[in-house]
């Protein structure tokens, strides 16, 4: 294995970390911060970083009008402000380990998207993956209890997290639209530093009105990291990856978010690993991974 696959690797690795490190933070200030709050400093955080890196790119000048308003907006709406709107509810009311877990049907949802609005062809792989993945799902959401399933008295937290992969599976089909126009550097600032303006009001509304923010050293940092690490940084790192091995082999490595996020969990939030949830994880991670394998290997 040469040194530039090497650092690919660790590229990857790096970035999925921090995407679980965003999961793991999101439970940690549910309880000093509202989703909105949360959010709001979030995007603000990343909109200058994503100015001062447009600026720095000589991308800032015309930058409007690579794009049309309608495809930002729709990137926005979808990719930032629906989906971790839902993750961050989400975690209000369910495990970290769950949102980790229930995050591994993104490849699948995004491939069934792709299929349905771009006409990419789905193979019997993705057909398989798919029911093995929704049997995984089953027993997270009915925490492996048929008497659950039988009432369909599931989690509200779970069935957030559920509609947040819907989520992403349009934004990134949108955001693929998008990157034939612009590079991914400007299609993801693009819907940052729309999202800020939209968040921002409902971030002020909830801490005014709904709910007070605890501030403190741990929270300061938590929301930092949240800014820096999910929000730029793992674009960053996840780009210098696939431009490396590929965007085939580099989405396997998503597999490896919820693996974090068991890890983060377990140690520092004092969280269970459940046999129901094991059982889950082996399901969807096994399909999504037996999807990947087979579309790599037919790259290859």
């Amino acid at each position: 294995m040469d040194k530039e696959t090497i650092k690919a690797l660790a590229y990857l690795n790096i970035a999925s970390i921090l995407w679980g490190g965003n999961v793991f933070f999101g439970s940690y200030l549910k309880d000093y911060l509202g989703p909105w709050s949360i959010m709001s400093v979030r995007m603000v955080i990343g909109s200058l970083i994503f100015l001062f890196l447009l600026h720095k790119a000589g991308q800032l000048k015309g930058v409007t009008r690579l794009l049309s308003w309608k495809e930002v907006f729709l990137i926005a709406l979808s990719g930032t402000v629906a989906y971790q709107a839902s993750v961050y509810f989400g975690l209000r009311h369910t495990t970290a380990i769950n949102v980790g877990l229930i995050n591994s049907l993104a490849p699948i949802a995004v491939a069934f998207a792709a299929a349905f609005y771009l006409k990419e062809n789905l193979g019997r792989q993705h057909w398989i993956a798919a029911f093995v993945s929704v049997i995984g799902l089953v027993f997270i959401l009915s925490q492996g209890s048929l008497e659950s399933l039988y009432a369909l008295s599931f989690n509200k937290g779970d069935l957030f997290i559920l509609g947040s992969i819907f989520i992403w599976a349009v934004y990134s089909v949108a955001a693929k639209l998008a990157m034939g126009k612009a590079s991914p550097l400007v299609v993801t600032a693009l819907g940052i530093l729309l999202s800020t303006f939209i968040v921002l009001p409902l971030g002020l509304y909830e801490a005014n009105y709904l709910i007070t923010p605890v501030i403190n050293t741990n929270v300061i940092m938590a929301v930092i990291f949240i800014g820096v690490g999910p929000t730029v940084l793992s674009l960053l790192f996840w780009n210098k990856g696939v431009m490396v091995i590929g965007p085939a082999r580099a989405s396997l490595f998503l597999n490896m978010v919820p693996i974090y996020v068991i890890v983060l969990s377990s140690y520092l939030l004092d969280e269970t690993l459940h046999s129901y949830q094991l059982i889950g994880m082996v399901l969807i991670i096994g399909g999504s991974l037996y999807a990947n394998r087979q579309k790599a290997d037919k790259k290859t």
